[in-house]
Order: structure tokens, then sequence, then C-alpha cells
């Protein structure tokens, strides 16, 4: 016998989604899903069944579905496609104006890294030289340096150092063209550079660098 139910609808993956639901539906129940895609204006339909069961807390809430989805079509996948994207967006958003930087670079450095940073809602400072960095250091709380000089010219070192005792906190970033060159694995906390990062890589890539654990040291 068909039975309608109106829920919520969160956590869509590729493969299936999680359902809020009013009642309890057993495991291996069939189901077909009729999904508005709110940017397309269409109602996208895939069929699936139920993989996970989750009861109800002890107020009544909380209670849902795992749904498997049994063949997902086009429409579900470009639909998932956009969540993702617009979930990154307001991920880097909620990020972004929580992070104070100093890039350091000279003045054709900085021209060609100002349009990056500008879009970044970061509180973003810049110096070109080892005087004005530290000038910076000294001033304002960082969440991390970023020296925008080729991995080769180690003029960076001493500015990198001086972050290193001044705000020892602070992220320290090298981001240069690495021209299709793999990046060199992330450093320990202790190590001069955290991350580098390729200039061509764009703003996820260094996103990622300022707010993800340090591992092995890269080299130099």
């Amino acid at each position: 016998m068909e039975h309608t139910l109106v829920c919520h609808t969160r956590d869509i993956s590729a493969d299936g989604c999680f359902l809020d639901t009013a009642e309890q539906i057993a495991d291996g129940v069939e189901l077909v899903i009729a999904l508005m895609d709110n940017d397309r204006g269409e109602v996208v339909q895939v069929d699936g069944f139920v993989a996970r069961c989750v009861p109800a807390r002890a107020d009544g809430s909380g209670r849902g579905i795992g749904v498997q989805l049994s063949a997902p079509t086009n429409e579900w996948q470009l639909m998932v496609e956009r969540y993702k994207q617009r979930s990154r967006g307001e991920e880097l958003h909620h990020k972004h104006v929580r992070l104070s930087i100093l890039v350091v670079g000279d003045e054709a450095n900085r021209r060609g890294a100002l349009a990056l940073y500008v879009t970044s809602g970061w509180d973003v400072r810049f110096a070109v030289d080892q005087n004005t960095a530290e000038e910076a250091l000294g001033a304002i709380t960082l969440d991390a340096v970023i020296a925008e000089r080729d991995i080769g010219d180690t003029t960076w070192e001493p500015i990198l150092r001086a972050a290193q005792k001044i705000q020892p906190k602070a992220r320290r970033i090298v981001r240069c063209a690495l021209h299709g060159r793999t990046p060199p694995p992330r450093g320990d906390a202790d190590d001069l550079v955290h991350r580098v990062v390729d200039l061509d890589s764009g703003l996820d890539a260094l996103l990622d660098a300022l707010t993800h654990g340090t591992e092995s040291p890269p080299p130099h």
C-alpha cells in the first residue's frame, strides 16, 4: 500500500540522503523520493531503500532514515554537485571572516595576489620586506603569514623566522609557482614552513593550508 510522507531532506550525497521523518520506517523499505531542486525549480525523482534507521531521542526529536539510492539520475547528481558547491562557498565565507593574514611580497607579487585576497573576506595586510613585516607582526595578532615568493628565493626565510619568534601560533605559508610539481608535504608545528601552496591553485587550496593540521616538514 502506498504511503506518502512530507519530510525534511538533509546530507544529500551522490548515492543517498538522510530524511527527518515523523514516524519510524523499517530497514529495507523501498522508497520513491521526490525532491524539489530549488535552483532549477524542478522536482527530481529517484528510487531508493531504507539503509539505516535512527530512533528518536528522549524528547521525540532526531528520528530519521538513511536512504540508499538504487540508481541515481543525472538530475540528482547535478543537484548534489550544486549543493556541494554552495556549501563550500558558505563554509569559505564563515571561515574567511575569522582570519587575519599578513601577506609578504614585493610590489609585483602584491599586484598579482591582490585580486585573490580581496575576494577572500579575510582581514589582509601587506608587507614588502622584513622591516614592514616585523611592524605588522608586532601590531596585531595574526592567523597566518604568507610569503608570496618563489620557493628558491631565500629572502622569505628571515621573514618567516621573525614570524616564528614573534607570533609562533600563526601559520607560516609559502605561496609560489610550482609549475606542475607536487607541493611538498606539510610541515610540523615547529618547522619554519607549515605548507607550500601552488600560486595557481586558488583560494580553496590556500584555505586548506590555513585551517588544516601539519604533518612532516617540507624540503627547503
